[in-house]
This record gives C-alpha cells, structure tokens and sequence, in this order.
C-alpha cells in the first residue's frame, strides 16, 4: 500500500479530512437522535406534531438534514485539502482555519432543508399544499429543528477544530512502551 507521497505510482490512501467528515456525520445523526429522545422526554412532545402526518416525514426530514451536513463536510474537507496541497507547495506548513461563516450557514442550511422536506412530505401525505406550510409554520419555532440546525454548527465547528489541530497527519497517543 502506498503512504501517500506524490511521488509514489499506486493508489493514495483517502485523506483524513474526508474519513473525519464521515466520522463527524454519524456522530451528527447520534446527537440528532439524543436530542431529540431528550426533547419528546421532557417536553412530552411528539417530533412530528401532526398526527395525520404519516411515519417517514420525520425521519426523512432528518435524513436530510443529515446529508446536507455530510456534503457540507465534504466540501469543507476537500477545501481544507486543498489550502494543504498549497501550503506545501509554498512551505508555510498546515493552514490553521476554523470557519465560523461556514459552520453557522452549515446549520441554517441542516434546518432549513429539514422543514422544506417535512413540509414536502406532509403536503404530499395531507394532499394539500397549504397544510405544508401549516407544518412549516408549526416546526419553525419548535425545539426539534432548532436543535437540527444548532447541532450542525457545533459539529461543524468540532470537525474543523479537529482539522486545524491535527493536520494532514494527526498525532495519536502513545503507550508507555513507544515512548
């Protein structure tokens, strides 16, 4: 297997930043989940509000959401690479960059694309186009797409925190031994 230099023919491991924007997506949809365990509990509230809204447009909603997360990510990690590849190129070592703007607009991207599926869906399931904004309306302002959009920042933020602090070749800890 190769270990990467440029100068090696064969096919180059993937790179951290993409594994790390995996790894932070599934910890996103963990956190989802126990958020929105810990709100219906005690809150003693149904995520979805509706009764007649059918059993997918939450988790679909949600699904979403996860993956606007996962392509913002994505996208962060091949532009974190990339200022990698130019900062070797001039010698100035890894770039150090947390970006707010992006992590905010990660977050309102996660809940707005979490309401318009919701809002989709529901329309589709009640027939009626004005009764998804109605749902829109409702989830706008309820603790369950809050937290969709504050969790994206947070693990936007995470990832690249984690980025800027490891570089292309993250330490990893030790045993006493290998010291």
């Amino acid at each position: 297997m190769s270990n990467g230099r440029p100068d090696e023919p064969g096919p180059r491991p993937v790179a951290y930043s993409y594994v790390l924007s995996v790894f932070a997506t599934f910890t996103y949809f963990a956190l989802v989940v126990c958020a929105f365990g810990f709100i219906s509990l005690l809150t003693n509230t149904e995520v979805v509000s509706r009764p007649d809204a059918g059993p997918l447009v939450g988790p679909t909603a949600t699904a979403g959401a996860i993956l606007t997360v996962l392509l913002s990510l994505l996208a962060a990690a091949r532009r974190y690479e990339a200022s990698v590849e130019r900062a070797r190129e001039a010698s100035i070592g890894d770039p150090v960059r947390v970006p707010l703007g992006r992590a905010i607009t990660t977050g309102v991207l996660a809940f707005l694309v979490y309401l318009l599926l919701g809002s989709i869906l529901y329309a589709v399931t009640a027939d009626q186009l004005f009764s998804g904004l109605l749902f829109a309306a409702d989830a706008v302002l309820r603790l369950y797409a809050i937290a969709v959009g504050v969790l994206a920042v947070l693990i936007h933020l995470a990832f690249a925190l984690i980025l800027a602090s490891g570089g292309a070749n993250p330490a990893r800890p030790l045993w006493p031994w290998e010291k």
